[in-house]
Order: C-alpha cells, then sequence, then structure tokens
C-alpha cells in the first residue's frame, strides 16, 4: 500500500484590524463645545442672579419694615363719621308724685280711730281716720230744733196772714193790719232759710268728722296718734317721726304714684328741640335695668334768668309702682327733628392744662393733636362741634407718652 506523502501547511497572514475612528475629537469640535458649555453656564448664572436678588431684596426690605414696626407704639383708632338721626339729651331729675296733698282736719276734735298708715294705699272717698266733736254734734242738734222752731213760726204767720186776707174783705181789719201780716210772714220765711242754711253748714262740719283721701294714691306720712287734739287752724297735739318733713300741722301725706312726673332743665341751646309729646325714656339710679317711657306734658315757656334753663315736665306711668317717689333719675330726652354731628368717644379725649383734645393719625401714621369743642355729653360719647373733619382717624385711649410728630403703627 501506497502512502502519498503530504505537503507541508504554509502559514496564513494575521488578519489585520479594520481601521477605526479616534477617540479624540477634531480641534474645532472640543472648541465648539468649550464655548457652548460657557454659554449656558454665564445665561444660568444671570438667570440665577436675576430671581434670587431680588427675593433677596424684597425679603430684606420685609425684615426691615418688621423690625421697624415692631419699634413703633401700636394704636387703636376709630374714624369718625357724621351721625345722622334723632337727637337726644339726658337730664337729670328727681321722679315726684303727679298730685301730693297734706290731708288737715276740717273739724276740731280727738282723733277716735284710724284706718291707715304709712304705704296704706287707698282709693278716692276712702276713710282715712275719725274725729270724735261732741260739741259740733251738739251744734247739728240745736240747728235741728232751731229750724223746727222757724218752721213753726211760719206756718203760724202763713196761717195769720191768710186770716188777715178774709177779714180784710169784709172789712174787718184795716189795711194796715194786713201789711203787718204780711210782713211778718215774710220774717218767718227767711229764719227758715236761715235756719235751714245754718244747720247745712253745721252738718258740712260734722262730714269732716270722716277724713276721706281726696284721689287714689299711697299714705307717705302720718302725723297723728289716737286722741291726739287736731282743730281747723293745721294744729296737732303731736306728730309722729313719720311725718317727718310733711306740712306742719297736717293729719296725712297722700301721693299719686301711678303716674310720676320728672322736672329737668333743658339748656338755652336745646330749647328749640324741646316740645310737647316729645318721647322720654326714663331711669332710676336705684333701679338698674328697669326704665319708664313717656312724653313731655308741659314746659314752662320761659327760660330761668339766671340759669338760663327750661324748666321741662315729662309725665311716666307707673302701674307697677316699682319707681318711687324722690327717686333720683336720668331723663333722655327726645328732641325735634334731625341733626348731623360729629360724635367720638369719650375715652379718646385728652383732657390736660388746656381745652378738650384728641389724637389723630394722619395717612403717614403719624400723631397730631387737635383741638376739639366739646357740645353734649352722651356717657360713652361725646359731641363735637368744632376741630375734627368727617374721615379723621382718632386714638382710643391715648397714653400720656403719645408725643406729637411720632409714628405709630395702627392696629388692625
Amino acid at each position: 500500500m501506497t502512502t502519498s506523502a503530504q505537503a507541508p501547511a504554509v502559514p496564513r497572514p494575521a488578519p489585520q484590524p479594520a481601521a477605526t475612528p479616534s477617540a479624540t475629537p477634531p480641534p474645532d469640535a472640543a472648541r465648539r463645545l468649550r464655548w457652548t458649555a460657557a454659554v449656558l453656564l454665564v445665561v444660568l448664572a444671570v438667570a440665577l442672579v436675576l430671581g434670587i436678588a431680588p427675593r433677596i431684596g424684597r425679603q430684606k426690605q420685609t425684615a426691615a419694615v418688621v423690625a421697624a414696626n415692631s419699634a413703633l407704639p401700636t394704636v387703636s383708632v376709630t374714624t369718625i363719621q357724621p351721625v345722622t338721626g334723632a337727637s337726644t339729651v339726658s337730664l337729670p331729675g328727681t321722679l315726684t308724685p303727679i298730685e301730693t296733698s297734706p290731708i288737715f282736719a276740717r273739724a276740731t276734735g280727738y282723733i277716735r280711730r284710724i284706718r291707715v298708715n304709712i304705704g296704706s294705699r287707698v282709693r278716692q272717698g276712702d276713710l282715712l281716720a275719725e274725729i270724735e266733736a261732741p260739741e259740733l254734734d251738739h251744734q247739728v242738734e240745736a240747728a235741728r230744733a232751731m229750724l223746727a222752731q222757724t218752721r213753726a213760726t211760719h206756718r203760724l204767720a202763713q196761717v195769720t196772714l191768710g186770716r188777715y186776707r178774709r177779714m180784710w174783705v169784709d172789712s174787718t181789719v184795716t189795711a194796715q193790719e194786713v201789711d203787718s201780716a204780711q210782713a211778718g210772714f215774710g220774717v218767718a220765711a227767711a229764719n227758715v232759710n236761715n235756719a235751714q242754711a245754718s244747720l247745712r253748714q253745721l252738718m258740712q262740719l260734722q262730714r269732716y268728722e270722716r277724713v276721706v283721701a281726696p284721689f287714689t294714691g299711697v299714705v307717705t306720712a302720718r302725723n297723728i296718734n289716737l286722741g291726739a287734739f287736731v282743730g281747723t287752724a293745721g294744729a296737732v297735739s303731736g306728730s309722729l317721726p313719720s311725718g317727718a318733713g310733711s306740712t306742719t300741722g297736717s293729719l296725712f301725706e297722700l301721693a299719686r304714684i301711678d303716674t310720676l312726673a320728672v322736672y329737668v332743665t333743658v339748656p338755652e341751646d336745646l330749647v328749640s328741640g324741646v316740645k310737647v309729646g316729645n318721647e322720654a325714656v326714663v331711669t332710676a339710679t336705684a333701679l338698674v335695668g328697669d326704665t319708664l317711657r313717656g312724653r313731655v306734658a308741659r314746659t314752662a315757656n320761659a327760660l330761668d334768668p339766671a340759669a338760663r334753663t327750661l324748666l321741662t315736665e315729662v309725665d311716666v306711668a307707673n302701674p307697677s309702682g316699682t319707681f318711687l317717689a324722690n327717686m333720683y333719675s336720668q331723663v333722655e330726652l327726645s328732641l325735634v327733628g334731625a341733626t348731623k354731628a360729629l360724635r367720638v368717644p369719650a375715652t379718646a379725649l385728652v383732657i390736660r392744662d388746656g381745652p378738650p383734645q384728641v389724637a389723630t393719625v394722619g395717612p403717614d401714621s403719624t400723631v397730631r393733636y387737635v383741638t376739639v369743642t366739646i357740645g353734649r355729653d352722651y356717657g360713652s360719647w361725646v359731641e363735637v362741634t368744632g376741630g375734627l373733619a368727617p374721615g379723621a382717624r382718632v386714638v382710643l385711649n391715648p397714653t400720656d407718652d403719645l408725643q406729637a410728630g411720632q409714628r405709630v403703627r395702627v392696629a388692625s
């Protein structure tokens, strides 16, 4: 078997790697890249500067304002505006009974019975006391007897006159005798009338033994005891402590309190607004929360020459009797017409050495003191008639260290 010899293998050359682009960019591309990055950085820096700087400035400005305001004093203010409406004025007064009367004796005698005491409520005609007057009773009996005697004489004179007239017809008596009988009859008739008048007078005095109430009211004083001697001249043998302040010699003091009258003195500058029928609200210092409503009943129609005030009577109904006579009261009187005035809180007034002032705050938050003219006083408010203009901002409760020209912070 023949084997052929194999030729030796010829080695192949190793393949060459393909050519790849270089990793380093060309010089022009790298330059453009650097410029673009620089421009972006500049734009970003400008944007940051433009956006952050104003905010930082505003924050600093706000912080400065806050710091400045925190250093300024804070005040509360009110804006003054004209008040339009019915004007009122508050005046002091005293509640008095619409009727009051001392009760005197018209008959002389001794007190036999007392039916009432202080605080008793009575109606017109009710018996208050009885007076024992035996002498007066005897006089009444004597007057009745005298009347009976004169009537008998009158009847006799009438019969005699009739007889004389019949006899004169027959010419039995003369005309002179008839005239005498006629005169006797006239005298007898006059005596009857006189006796009747005397009896009526004594009987009227006898009725005064019963002391009665002249009107419906309440007994405010009792000046007598049982057995006290009283007289027609106002004499009383003794008086009680309850009668202190009452009329001397009176038996009782009676007051009508279902309606009370309040007398107030209105200043001259308000007189034009006071008219009969104006409404009024009455409050008593001793009765907090209770009020009475009434109207102006009458005025004096003349000013007091010394005080230059108008005496005005206000009548108020007091059906419950809660308000007592002689209580101190305050009358809020409505005046006719409408007024347009400026009113400021009383707490805004600054009273120092000179005239009253108020502290105002201008648009620049600066304090200025303004001298004002005060009108009516409404208690918590006062009327300003000069010195202020509508829209002014007035400081409430200004402190002593608040100076003119000082800047302040107004509380919201």
